[in-house]
């Protein structure tokens, strides 16, 4: 019985593991492949590689039941964030990168949430629960934008694209507000999903699915 609850916490915990044995190879990769280095970085990655640690210990203390497709999309979020997009540049080198990770976190955002609703309320969600979602995931986007803001200000980085928009001759809160809004973008079609699953449901003649 013991072993039986012992390999079923491991295999709860396989995806933060999986997330922090990445971080410790980015972390030696940018360490040695690249030639200037940011402490922001650094900061980032270590600081990511261990919030799988916290999602999935909540998720066992609090019962909350997300299954293992649901960890592994948010390891896969910070992972393409943070290592790939960071650490690894791929944010200067893919223009569109930085839109992708910001849509990818507003719809598993919407999603986490829907499925708490779900979960806990043991119904559908109705407009005013959705309209809940899209406000809570946006306050998550705007707090990632203080974190970077707070970053530059301290580590004098430029996480938030302040000098290369300068240089561009582009507005300097143009990345904020782009990110925040396609955060916005990405949970509104997460939470245009079940409204279409439901109208084809309805068109069938049959019962909306959740």
């Amino acid at each position: 019985m013991e072993r039986d609850k012992i390999k079923a916490a491991l295999l709860d915990y396989l995806p933060a593991i999986a997330t922090l044995l990445i971080g410790i190879l980015t972390e030696i990769l940018y360490a040695t492949a690249f030639e200037t280095h940011k402490t922001s970085a650094y900061l980032a990655v270590a600081a990511i590689s261990l919030v799988p640690f916290g999602v999935v210990f909540f998720n066992r203390l609090l019962r909350l039941g997300f299954p293992l497709p649901f960890i592994l999309a948010i390891c896969l979020h910070l992972v393409l964030a943070v290592d790939i997009g960071t650490a690894m540049g791929v944010y200067k080198l893919l223009w569109w990168w930085d839109l992708f990770v910001h849509g990818y976190f507003g719809f598993i955002g919407c999603g986490v949430l829907y499925y708490l609703y779900i979960r806990f309320e043991g119904a559908k969600p109705k407009i005013r629960h959705f309209v809940v979602f899209l406000l809570v995931t946006i306050a998550l986007a705007t707090f990632w934008e203080i974190y970077e803001y707070v970053a530059d200000l301290f580590l004098h980085s430029d996480m938030q694209g302040i000098e290369s928009a300068i240089a561009q001759g582009i507005p300097p809160l143009t990345d904020t507000i782009t990110d925040i809004a396609i955060a916005l973008a990405g949970g509104l079609c997460y939470c245009a999903v079940p409204w279409i699953k439901g109208l084809v449901a309805k068109k069938k003649g049959g019962t909306p699915a959740n």
